[in-house]
């Protein structure tokens, strides 16, 4: 719906047949041993802050547009932290976005491999994912250096005891041994998107120097690692626990909750997310550190697109369609200005102006409450009756997260409630002596009083159902609760 992939040519599909797409002439190039245990080296202060991250992203599945969708989207926001096409590799097996016409062969010898039929390509092409080539890909990291890291994102089907890729199975052992070869010891992430990917992160993947987050457990599957019509549920939680994240470790616990959190939404039982964390490595930091150590985002991005929102709009398949297209309907006939975001695992807000809200308001309040419904980051899907347009990736863009669940209170930042309620938070952070903040989600109320159960009891006498404790003294506690 959103997609906005060029068709290949017919000459492009020529070159691709002479070429065998590119990467599956090749042969199986060496790879290192695997050491039975590999001792932790230590990992510098320096490096842990500020890694210097090269990476391959790949989807190994064309059979749904969904895989492609999340690798394109992590490689808009790598690019968007600072890493150049020359440091990111990226990977499809849906032909439509390999680039043919940017291939060309060369014979290497390099010590750590045998001498073997290489294919280079320009920096920012989109390579077909054989199993030759994306091991050939993941020894050319080469990030073994002092400062370097890898970065490994991987998105597919089960295939057997590995992951699909266009011709072969991903096993987890050759994935050790090529991480191994391209990485060392260095700092590693490796994130694999599918269903009964637990093997991932168990056995001779877990080493010191690596993170490892899994979509689910092993034999798992269900929604929670499944398909919707732009994402798949983990991966649509994964690629918004991104943005404001400092370290890798805080980017797997947001993962986890929003996936169980949307699996419960949905009646559905959990595929269980796995994850490792190495010795060496637990305080990663993230390409988007520099930017969340900036503070959290406070307002909302919006480029308008070409349609107009209409009672059946909404991205879904039949079965959320169904569930949500009263909700479309109620949106119509909102007072304007109005607003609607949501998640593609089936979570829709929306918020109109009837208590005065403004433009600015109603799309902030959306956003925060859809993040609180589904436990991650949303689309803001429409404003008024205008569609969001469709990012570099093909398809919206998700919010920064604007919904802040630890820290300290700031009027600024304080979720729930309109602009012009800000100077009652500035009343209460002026206030001395023992205090708390309830607010309402749905209803733009503010509650204070000197202890959490005094400020919830205020909060819920002014009509509203659903407050929450939001801050004891300055501190917010909004994600210490169940």
């Amino acid at each position: 719906m959103f997609r906005s992939l060029r068709p290949l040519s017919a000459a492009l599909l020529l070159i691709l047949t002479a070429c065998g797409h590119g990467g599956d002439h090749l042969p199986m190039p060496d790879l290192p041993a695997a050491p039975a245990v590999q001792p932790a080296v230590p990992i510098e202060a320096a490096t842990l802050a500020h890694p210097d991250f090269h990476a391959v992203l790949v989807a190994g599945d064309a059979t749904r547009h969904v895989y492609t969708n999340a690798v394109l989207q992590m490689r808009d926001s790598l690019n968007e932290a600072g890493l150049g096409i020359d440091r990111v590799r990226t990977m499809s097996a849906d032909q439509q976005t390999v680039g043919a016409d940017v291939y060309e062969r060369e014979v290497v010898t390099r010590s750590q491999r045998s001498a073997g039929d290489r294919v280079t390509a320009l920096p920012g092409a989109i390579e077909p994912p054989t199993l030759a080539l994306l091991s050939n890909r993941l020894l050319d990291l080469q990030a073994t250096a002092p400062g370097q890291a890898c970065l490994a994102y991987l998105v597919s089907t089960p295939d057997g005891g590995g992951l699909k890729l266009a011709d072969k199975a991903l096993t987890p052992e050759i994935l050790d041994r090529a991480l191994i070869g391209g990485c060392g010891t260095s700092p590693t992430v490796l994130v694999v998107s599918a269903c009964d990917a637990g093997g991932f992160a168990a056995g001779p993947m877990a080493r010191p120097n690596r993170m490892i987050l899994t979509a689910s457990a092993a034999g798992a599957s269900g929604f929670g690692c499944g398909p919707n019509v732009g994402l798949t549920t983990f991966d649509e939680c994964f690629l918004g626990a991104l943005d404001g994240a400092t370290t890798w470790s805080i980017v797997f616990d947001r993962t986890r909750a929003c996936v169980v959190r949307r699996e419960r939404l949905v009646n559905q039982p959990t595929v269980a997310p796995q994850s490792f964390i190495g010795s060496a490595v637990a305080t990663l930091g993230t390409p988007w550190a520099d930017a969340a150590r900036r503070g959290p985002a406070t307002q909302v991005n919006f480029l308008q697109g070409i349609g107009r929102f209409t009672a059946d709009a909404l991205p879904y398949f039949p079965t959320l369609q169904a569930k949500n297209g009263p909700l479309a309907v109620d949106y119509l006939h909102g007072v304007s200005p109005k607003a609607l975001a949501l998640t593609y695992a089936g979570t829709v807000v929306w918020v109109d102006g009837r208590r005065n809200e403004t433009p600015d308001d109603v799309a902030r309040l959306a956003v925060q409450r859809c993040e609180y419904e589904s436990g991650g980051a949303c689309i803001l899907y429409a404003r008024n009756i205008n569609l969001t347009a469709a990012s570099g990736s093909g398809l919206p863009a998700m919010q920064p997260p604007l919904l802040v669940r630890s820290g300290r209170l700031t009027a600024l930042t304080t979720p729930f409630i309109r602009d012009a309620q800000r100077g009652e938070i500035e009343a209460y952070l002026a206030q001395s002596g023992p205090k708390a903040l309830a607010l309402s989600p749905g209803g733009e109320i503010i509650g204070s009083g000197a202890t959490p159960a005094a400020a919830l009891a205020r909060c819920q006498t002014q009509g509203a159902g659903d407050c929450v404790a939001y801050a004891e003294g300055d501190r917010i506690v909004l994600a210490a609760q169940p």
